[in-house]
């Protein structure tokens, strides 16, 4: 990760924790497409920002977002638009996008949206700007741009929308049974609660994991109860509720056995480790 950018009102101790859960972040991220990359804040510009840098140089650095004022709401805010995408992301200092903040390729000039910046109708409306994308006809050389940029979008989409709805469905066992695993970056696919019946004093209540690697292989595993609950169906305030398609990094795992269910193949792992 690189840290020669500049930060402000933001202690070292606190970005470095920030960098390091970035770092946690890209384990198993690729960079072979570009990367994602999050612009810091100047004291002229307040907010930090994501955007989308391309392998081809040819492509202008694409502005989707702003995120938060502070680093850290920044950073979680981006690990959350990126929960499946495996395109990693990196932290650049804001003078590295200062030449395209002026750039009016992205700036609609007709319809329903005429004077709205792409990042702006995409936000509200991403159809349109797909439609941009892959139907729209461009008459002049300005309208030929915008369709260049709407085709980024759609690269996006892609990658942080559509592809985390279509897993690969061609699952593999992974390890063998007692086999140690490691560096495991999972996006949660479903998870279902349920009672622990060998406590026998008070409810606890497990969560039952189902989860994918960025390849579609498919693990669960459980994650007990931190405490227990006052009815069998609610989970205790103590423990940390896992959502759907939240994205979680193991550590270390083993192996419990292999299953198959409804033709997907799945491996069942605990012993689970989390940072």
């Amino acid at each position: 990760m690189d840290r020669n950018v500049t930060l402000y009102q933001i202690t070292s101790g606190m970005a470095e924790k920030v960098f390091q859960k970035i770092e946690n972040f890209n384990r198993g991220r690729r960079e072979d497409t570009g990367f994602y990359a999050i612009s810091v804040s100047t004291p002229y510009r307040s907010y930090y920002a994501l955007w989308r840098i391309f392998a081809d140089t040819t492509q202008s650095p694409l502005f989707i977002r702003t995120l938060a004022v502070t680093f850290d709401d920044a950073a979680d805010r981006a690990f959350q638009y990126l929960q499946n995408c495996n395109v990693m992301l990196k932290v650049k200092d804001n003078s590295f996008f200062e030449s395209f903040y002026g750039l009016s390729d992205d700036i609609i000039s007709f319809g329903k949206y005429n004077g709205k910046r792409l990042a702006d109708v995409y936000y509200v409306d991403p159809h349109y700007v797909l439609w941009l994308a892959h139907k729209f006809a461009p008459r002049n050389p300005r309208d030929k741009r915008l369709a260049v940029v709407a085709k980024s979008f759609a690269t996006v989409h892609y990658e942080t929308v559509i592809r985390k709805h279509n897993l690969p469905g061609g699952s593999r066992f992974i390890g063998q049974p007692g086999e140690k695993l490691s560096d495991l970056n999972l996006m949660v696919l479903g998870v279902r609660l349920q009672l622990d019946s060998y406590k026998t004093r008070g409810y606890h209540v497990d969560q039952s994991v189902l989860a994918a690697d960025v390849d579609g292989n498919r693990y669960t595993f459980v994650i007990k109860a931190a405490a227990a609950s006052m009815t069998p169906d609610t989970l205790s305030c103590y423990s940390k509720k896992i959502n759907p398609r939240e994205s979680i990094y193991i550590k270390s795992a083993k192996v419990l056995s292999h299953y198959e269910s409804k033709g997907v193949k799945c491996t069942r792992i605990g012993y689970l480790k989390f940072k």
